[in-house]
């Protein structure tokens, strides 16, 4: 199985009830010295600071990079990206993630956007080892990726930089979305494009729904999501639905075969999109359009290129990186 392939069915199949669990695996450890679980809602102002961080989610190590706090990176995953180059030892985290390589690190973290199982999870808590959950499913749009930015400056003690990265993402943000309303007020007279966002054929036509951050793409590129009035979250969605929205745009994952769009009884077929050949396939980075973190800002310039054929620039990034983090030649 490819690293993207992976990286959409671990998000689309293996998300739960955050919360609940929380509850529940805390009951485990109540009034002892253990570890902890962090989240968004409950890692505010902690008295602390990971410096051995294993990170299984390979938006949290792009952020981490970002953020200046790659040094507390004891351990990475096979699906990281960015940086490129990456210097530290991956831990199999697929489809459970390898508890013995996490104690031989002498971790004092794991951070994932997986939920894994109660059991794995009960055994980093009794070892005194954080968990650090980065959603990644229905819920998260930019604002609650600003507040994981946040949540990740004040672990690693890098407020400072996440301050500046998510005030770069909001300016960013307004400026893309007023270039993709002038964009397509010129090209199309105002009226904003029906647009489909094909992750995965991988058991029928998964898709971005509502309440996500694919979904984000959408509205600040001022683009229809024919995938939003139907469910949230990512999912499969009915191959009638695309054919009655009759989408005028289609972003591909790259691994999606663009030849099978027009094949027999493929909801594409008679599409617009494919007729008038506007066709886009994310090939610049394999994770980058389905990671929530502060690269997606370059993921929606990207978009707005592609469609419109127009250069929205952006701000500078604020902080000095070795490392480009925009893949695209768009600047």
């Amino acid at each position: 199985m490819n690293s993207r392939l992976k990286i959409v069915i671990a998000v689309v199949v293996a998300l739960a009830v955050v919360l609940g669990s929380v509850i529940i695996y805390h009951e485990d450890v109540a009034g002892k010295v253990k570890g902890e679980i962090i989240t968004i809602n409950t890692g505010d102002n902690l008295p602390l600071k990971l410096t051995r961080i294993v990170s299984l989610d390979p938006a949290a190590t792009a952020t981490l990079y970002a953020l200046g706090a790659y040094k507390y990176l004891v351990g990475g995953n096979s699906y990281d990206s960015y940086p490129p180059n990456e210097n530290i030892p991956n831990v199999t985290d697929y489809p459970s993630m390898d508890l013995e390589q996490i104690y031989n690190l002498s971790a004092d973290a794991v951070i994932s956007f997986d939920n894994y199982s109660g059991a794995q999870i009960s055994q980093l808590l009794n070892n005194g080892i954080d968990y650090v959950f980065l959603s990644s499913d229905a819920g998260v749009n930019f604002s609650v990726i600003e507040r994981q930015n946040t949540l990740l400056g004040e672990l690693t003690g890098t407020v400072a930089n996440a301050t500046v990265m998510n005030q770069w993402m909001n300016v960013s943000l307004s400026a893309l979305h007023l270039d993709a309303l002038s964009y397509d007020q010129s090209e199309y007279n105002g009226t904003p494009l029906r647009g489909f966002y094909y992750l995965s054929s991988f058991g029928g036509y998964w898709t971005a729904g509502n309440d996500t951050f694919v979904n984000s793409y959408f509205q600040y590129a001022d683009l229809i999501n024919i995938a939003a009035p139907y469910d949230n979250g990512f999912y499969s969605i009915n191959p009638e639905n695309i054919v009655n929205d009759s989408p005028q745009v289609l972003i591909l994952d790259s691994y999606i075969n663009v030849s099978s769009l027009n094949s027999s009884g493929s909801p594409f077929a008679s599409s617009p999109a494919l007729m008038n050949g506007k066709i886009y396939t994310t090939t610049a980075d394999e994770n980058m359009f389905s990671e929530p973190n502060f690269r997606d800002i370059f993921a929606i310039q990207w978009i707005i290129y592609m469609v419109y054929g127009q250069n929205p620039a952006l701000p500078n990034f604020p902080i000095n990186l070795t490392y480009n983090p925009n893949p695209n030649g768009v600047s």
